[in-house]
């Protein structure tokens, strides 16, 4: 698997060893503890990112770019993904499982959404057979968006809504998202599946209910999106992160993170909320610092 030490990366990892697989990682990020085998996911070296496949029977890929904090484009990681795939399949792997997002789309606005339907027709056209996961927004342990809401909820006096906040989205449990892959990594259908949660929210509703939560008053203030970038662009200077970009808070009000349908998995978000209310926002979530990315704000 790719990521194996990452946020979403960790818990699958786990839930794989639980499961009684062994497990490799390809991940430039290894923990100082690791217990794995660890290969460096070098793009530049297709012949040792096809060592790293030997021997593998199925491929759990998590490797994407959210934006591009070191030169890595949504055009790259597409590249970079295809370089994953064709050493997957050369090597023999016979199952790749593909974490990609709701909503992708070769037509969307947003480039990040672009990319995750490109990689997507490289992952059914790889030879392999396949499960592609398309996870809603993900909460819970150190997650970004619904974490650091929480954050902003308890420094501010006020909460800044871009648009209406009437725009809707379907969270999903990080646990629940590991245990739908490793499912799904012991099957050889084809298939595609939206990982979502059993409930969904208006975004302004979703930010009250995790003020209601963590026990802080919520203040919305409604200002058009190009404000609101303009003031998160603010918070980023001093969190010394991206906290949330302008096209995701496009995608936000789009609903490119809201499917309908049946739920895949099966934990609430507002349960979540109310057993970890002491511990959510205590501190703020950097994903530059996760990854190790200095900060070029």
């Amino acid at each position: 698997m790719t990521g194996a030490y990452g946020y979403s990366g960790t818990y699958l990892r786990r839930r794989l060893e639980m499961a009684g697989h062994t497990v490799r990682t390809l991940t430039n990020h290894p923990a100082a503890d690791a217990d794995i085998d660890v290969f460096p996911l070098d793009f530049s070296d297709p012949e040792a990112l096809a060592e790293a496949f030997d021997g593998v029977t199925t491929f759990y890929n998590t490797y994407w770019s959210r934006y591009a904090p070191a030169g890595t484009s949504h055009l790259d990681a597409v590249a970079n993904t295809g370089t994953l795939l064709e050493a997957a399949a050369r090597m023999g792997v016979e199952r790749v499982v593909h974490l990609s997002i709701t909503n992708p789309d070769s037509a969307s606005f947003y480039t990040y959404y672009q990319g995750k339907a490109a990689v997507e027709d490289l992952v059914m056209a790889g030879g392999m057979s396949y499960a592609i996961v398309r996870p809603s927004v993900i909460f819970g342990g150190d997650d970004i968006l619904i974490n650091n809401i929480a954050w902003l909820l308890r420094r501010f006096p006020v909460f800044a809504i871009p648009g209406t906040g009437r725009y809707r989205l379907r969270p999903v449990h990080v646990q629940d998202l590991a245990d739908l892959c490793v499912r799904l990594g012991e099957e050889r259908t084809n298939t595609v599946t939206d990982a979502i949660g059993p409930e969904s929210f208006g975004f302004e509703d979703l930010v009250g209910t995790i003020a209601q939560a963590i026990g802080v008053p919520f203040r919305p203030v409604h200002l058009p999106a190009t404000v609101v970038s303009v003031l998160l662009r603010g918070m980023s200077m001093l969190t010394r992160d991206v906290v949330l970009t302008r096209d995701e808070i496009e995608g936000l009000m789009a609903e490119l993170v809201m499917v309908e349908g049946e739920a895949t998995c099966p934990t609430p978000l507002t349960g979540y909320l109310y057993e970890n209310a002491d511990r959510i926002g205590s501190r703020y979530q950097s994903e530059l610092a996760r990854r190790k990315v200095p900060a070029a704000l």
